[in-house]
């Protein structure tokens, strides 16, 4: 054990140090030089970080003129908030004045932005821009590029042809025979034919009825000759009964084999006449006439304008369901920029734990007509925003009114199976001018009504879409009067000043049903099948003597020949059926002669 010497006389006694000031001096330094510099570039870097989430987010370019953070009052302040629009060039989807929002700071250490309140001063919507600020569009890449594409495919699918205007000859000369329905479906039927009456010639040999049949006619004269005494012959007689019962087996099965070969038959008898109505369809195709019932009219003047409301709205339904999924499920994002395989992050959320993302409540205000001298104010509310809707347990609920002006929505994504409810009614607004496709002609339809209703419940749509104004305006180019059709077009459309649009999209979401009508269609329906019903017939004429000048020659002799085998193979199993009947009833009927009185053992 080593013994410690003690301290000599007049030495001072050790210090206990509890600042290491060579430490905490640097440190005080750090800590100093990090509040002067969240003091003078944290509402920059917030900024900054606020437009980048934003336009990754939302697909467009989120711009941001000033923003600020004051974490200890618990309050961000943006000024000059402006959001492009994913779907158009130089338009704005929206822009506000001022946003306040009022935050809970202590989430915040975990990472996650629970707003209790946020007040919106100053909404406008629909503004124009000078520069485009689509960038999901253009780069088609992260959640928002991929559902921009999905939308645009979805809507492809309801687009139809334009309105054709034909003017000249008439001619159906490119038919391509080849490409005709029938002379195949002619074709298989000979061979089904064939192959039909060599299996009933073979059934018919394999009956052997000619022996059965000569046997009992010669049991039936011996039997005439016999006395009721003659046993032999009676017994005879019953053999040759029941030979024929047999053979009538034979003849029913047989029958039975028939039938079902002449109802194969018939059926493509049937066929023929449907492909020779698909091939006038595909013939009077070529001629490129136009479809003059209403509801095809109403498809091709309307259908590319109405769809894009719906295209839009399931866009952002979409985004939404993507951003704020339902039930408890885990959510990608777009992960960070890296120069190879940048990915998405999968967060899986926690029961009973606070959302990454809640808005409480908000207020807005905003601007209808904002250029004009007396832009109309609105008010709307929106609660419960927020990225796990599950967690929070309530959907988000928004409305907002106004003069002319009603608008709602609610988005339930509480349960496993979404539900996303929106309608709004504008009324007295100026509505954009459109072009007719097909047509060189330009609809304004003025100051006017639209509606919107949409219901999106797990993959089921029901949208309907609604215009109505009554002093719409119409332009056309000078080209359209050179032909016939537009010229009557022209004269149908320019004297009608009011506009009744409805459309309508229902069912399965991957594949709706899809239906548009207005009152112009049966105006001009009705106008152009008056001027042009003898152009038609001599048409549709030309279009069947065309079609059956080249398939009659392939299908005459076919349907010849099935008729005639229908005709023949029926006729023999009724031969075969009455020759057997015949014999049976009259060997009863002598044996029953014979036998009248007498009774046998």
């Amino acid at each position: 054990m080593t013994a410690v010497a003690p301290a000599a006389p007049g030495t001072p006694a050790p210090r206990l140090k509890i600042f290491r000031w060579r430490a905490i001096g640097p440190l005080l330094v750090l800590v100093v030089i990090g509040v002067i510099l969240w003091f003078l570039f944290a509402d920059t870097i917030a900024r900054h970080e606020t437009q980048k989430v934003g336009t990754q987010a939302l697909g467009a370019k989120v711009e941001i003129n000033d923003l600020h953070l004051d974490l200890r009052n618990g309050k961000v302040m943006i000024r000059g908030l402006t959001v492009a629009s994913p779907h158009e060039a130089f338009r704005n989807l929206l822009q506000a004045d001022e946003l306040v929002a009022d935050l809970d700071v202590v989430p915040l250490t975990e990472k996650k932005i629970i707003i209790n309140r946020l007040a919106a001063n100053g909404l406008r919507f629909g503004t124009p821009r000078t520069t485009d600020g689509r960038v999901a569009a253009k780069s088609g890449e992260g959640i928002a590029g991929r559902l921009l594409a999905e939308t645009r495919a979805w809507a492809s699918q309801f687009q139809v042809p334009a309105l054709q205007l034909v003017s000249g000859k008439i001619s159906i000369d490119s038919l391509d025979p080849r490409r005709l329905s029938t002379i195949p479906a002619a074709e298989a039927l000979g061979a089904r034919a064939d192959s039909s009456q060599r299996a009933w010639k073979a059934a018919f040999d394999t009956l052997r009825i000619g022996p059965t049949l000569d046997s009992a006619a010669a049991t039936l004269e011996k039997l005439r000759h016999a006395r009721a005494t003659d046993l032999a012959a009676l017994n005879e007689a019953r053999q040759a009964i029941e030979r024929l019962k047999s053979a009538e087996q034979r003849v029913t099965t047989l029958e039975r084999g028939v039938k079902s070969g002449v109802a194969g038959l018939q059926a493509g008898l049937a066929g023929l006449d449907s492909a020779k109505r698909r091939d006038y369809a595909f013939a009077r195709s070529l001629l490129q006439l136009p479809s003059f019932d209403a509801p095809e009219i109403g498809k091709a003047l309307f259908a590319p304008g109405s769809i894009k409301p719906f295209e839009r709205v399931l866009y952002w339904t979409q985004l939404a369901r993507r951003y704020m999924p339902p039930g408890l499920l885990p959510r990608a994002t777009t992960g960070p920029q890296r120069v190879r395989r940048a990915g998405e992050d999968v967060r899986f959320p926690k029961d009973r734990a606070l959302p990454r993302f809640l808005l409480r409540t908000a207020e807005l205000s905003f601007l209808l007509h904002p250029t004009s001298a007396q832009p109309q104010r609105y008010a709307g509310k929106l609660t419960g925003l927020a990225s796990d809707p599950a967690l929070y347990g309530r959907p988000t609920v928004a409305g907002a009114t106004g003069p002319q002006f009603t608008a709602g929505a609610m988005l339930n994504h509480v349960h496993y199976i979404p539900v996303d409810t929106a309608g709004v009614t504008v009324g007295g607004i100026p509505l954009p001018a459109f072009d007719v496709p097909g047509l060189p002609l330009r609809l304004d339809p003025g100051a006017g009504t639209t509606q919107l209703a949409f219901n999106l419940n797990g993959d089921t749509i029901h949208a309907r879409f609604a215009l109505r104004s009554a002093n719409i305006r119409w332009a056309r180019d000078s080209n359209l009067t050179k032909t016939t059709i537009g010229n009557l077009i022209w004269q149908v459309v320019s004297g009608i000043s009011n506009l009744d649009l409805e459309a309508r999209v229902s069912g399965a979401l991957h594949n709706p049903d899809f239906a548009v009508r207005s009152n112009l269609d049966q105006a001009i329906a009705t106008r152009v099948r008056a001027v042009f019903g003898q152009q038609l017939a001599a048409a549709e004429k030309l279009v069947r003597a065309r079609v059956d000048s080249l398939v009659n020659d392939k299908v005459a002799p076919v349907r010849a020949r099935a008729t005639a085998l229908q005709t023949e193979a029926q006729a023999q199993v009724a031969q075969q059926r009455a020759r057997i009947d015949e014999l049976q009833k009259s060997l009863e009927d002598q044996l029953r002669n014979l036998t009248r009185g007498i009774r046998l053992p």
